[in-house]
């Protein structure tokens, strides 16, 4: 975490918000290491809104300077990794003044320390003390107090002040040009939910191995059975490595799409990355306590690592953006797309128009998609990815519409937000989880016909069974399925965990975690 700070975070934000002098000024001794740096956007009162933080930058016509300022000690910037040891300087989100006049959050390099680590004039820092887990990293809260930069140090990339001391943008929304800004950023809500899953293979990994080995009970006068043979250790194991694979190919497509994007398609990128984030991250947390447990006690040890992975990734759920605040910008964004002309990402003013085209485009429920309990049927890919689209689409429109009833009642478009809030995080989950499915097939079908396919193949049928599985409730009342079916794909999900552990080991293994990085002693193969 403490080099993603450095690199994805300090440097990062130096290289897309900056310009060509702060490159030659500050990426050489970022990239050496011999500037440690921060990236000080999270306020004590502020974190998930932005828009809100308080700490100000104040131009100085005579000076041709900026005063950086904390105004109280709710403004002070919370959990600002590197801070606390190592910083020497830090981009500072802020708004700027001039005579007067807010022009919005924007970013500002300032020092911290200097090189002997003396804290600079003006600047107060302290430790947030011990954590639940990520104990190496450094995170701290800075207080500023006046500190004079030179107006060069404003991060100029998307904004600036001229010779006259006036502000300059070449884009002119302040809406637009605060998204634009944030969307620079986008890389570390992709490098989150890959380290998350990471530490999640490494769990099933350990889990996996662990109940391949441990025998419990058996046949009368027979031997005991390894307890990863027993159906209920396949349930709660097996699905988990299914969604595994299926975060992967997921998340490598996001990061393909991002190291290759266009402009025209950053908007989109930045929800898909959102909402990836959230839901591997969340996916990750509870993954992790279920290998926990299936390794009983084994699992409770520290020296089998199970918990150092639970404890450093729990946060992930929290920084790189909260995760319920996130899928509900991945519900703004999808709704957005009945008319791309939003490109502010206002969706108040485009309330009665979304709901006028939230029309349905699902033809008739077909008695076969409601009934069949046909095992070739259920595998289907068609099959899957239609439940997993119908889902999302009737999601969708029903949030649309739930939204404009409010409007139509005269309700404030903030009250009318909110009370559809829990509708939009459905929203923003049958999306992902449509691209999830999506991507995985997709990466099946790259594959040459043989072993390998078929393993993957039965992993992406219980991946999208077993996600049907958790939402049959919805399936139910939507009429989408009736009980026979559901009671089938239960039967089916029993078979395909069987299936899977046959292949478990070789599965895991193909994660290349070396026992060196496992160190798990119930794990490992020396």
């Amino acid at each position: 975490i403490k080099f993603g700070v450095q690199f994805g975070l300090w440097g990062m934000s130096v290289y897309f918000l900056g310009t060509e002098k702060h490159h030659k000024k500050y990426l050489k001794d970022i990239g050496s290491l011999k500037l440690p740096g921060c990236f000080a956007m999270t306020e004590t009162g502020h974190g998930s809104n932005v828009k809100g933080l308080e700490t100000t930058a104040t131009y100085n016509h005579e000076t041709k300077t900026i005063l950086i300022h904390t105004p109280s000690r709710d403004a002070g910037k919370e959990y600002i990794g590197n801070a606390a040891l190592h910083g020497q300087k830090a981009t500072v989100f802020a708004k700027l003044i001039i005579d007067d006049t807010d022009y919005g959050v924007n970013a500002f390099v300032v020092p911290l320390r200097n090189e002997k680590g003396e804290l600079q004039k003006g600047v107060t820092i302290e430790d947030c003390g011990p954590k639940m887990g990520l104990n190496g990293v450094d995170n701290g809260r800075i207080w500023f107090d006046q500190v004079e930069i030179p107006v060069d140090d404003m991060l100029d990339r998307f904004a600036s002040i001229d010779e006259e001391g006036k502000f300059q943008s070449p884009i002119t929304s302040d809406n637009r040009r605060f998204f634009t800004m944030l969307g620079t950023l986008v890389g570390g809500r992709i490098g989150i939910p890959r380290s998350g899953l990471s530490a999640l293979k490494s769990g099933l990994s350990i889990a996996i191995q662990y109940g391949d080995g441990r025998r419990q009970f058996g046949p009368e006068n027979g031997k005991e059975v390894p307890i990863l043979n027993y159906r209920t250790h396949q349930r709660r194991l097996m699905p988990l490595l299914a969604q595994s694979y299926a975060l992967h190919f997921a998340l490598q497509y996001l990061t393909n799409r991002f190291l290759n994007r266009t402009e025209e398609e950053m908007q989109e990128i930045e929800a898909l990355a959102a909402g990836l984030k959230a839901y591997t991250t969340w996916k990750v947390t509870a993954g992790l306590q279920e290998c926990r447990e299936a390794c009983g006690g084994k699992g409770y040890l520290s020296e089998n690592r199970i918990d150092r992975l639970k404890n450093d990734t729990d946060i992930y759920t929290t920084f790189e953006g909260d995760n319920t605040v996130l899928m509900q910008l991945v519900a703004k964004s999808r709704l957005s797309e009945f008319k791309k002309e939003f490109a502010d990402i206002n969706l108040f003013g485009a309330l009665s128009y979304i709901a006028n085209q939230a029309k349905t485009s699902i033809s008739e429920k077909n008695p076969v998609t409601i009934r069949s309990t046909d095992e070739d049927h259920l595998l289907d890919f068609d099959f899957l990815f239609g439940a997993f689209k119908y889902r999302e689409t009737d999601i969708l429109t029903s949030a649309a519409k739930r939204i404009k009833k409010h409007i139509d009642n005269e309700m404030d478009s903030f009250d009318a937000f909110n009370q559809t809030q829990y509708h939009m995080l459905n929203v923003g989950f049958a999306y992902i989880e449509r691209v999830v499915l999506e991507q995985f097939v997709s990466a099946i079908e790259t594959m040459t016909d043989g072993p390998a396919k078929q393993s993957m193949t039965r992993l992406c049928q219980l991946y999208g069974l077993h996600t049907i599985e958790v939402n049959k409730g919805w399936y139910l009342e939507h009429d989408y399925m009736e009980g026979v079916k559901t009671k089938a794909i239960r039967k089916l999900i029993n078979k395909l965990c069987f299936e899977v552990r046959k292949d478990a080991l070789v599965l895991v293994d193909a994660f290349d975690i070396p026992d060196t990085c496992l160190a798990a002693p119930i794990a490992t193969k020396s």
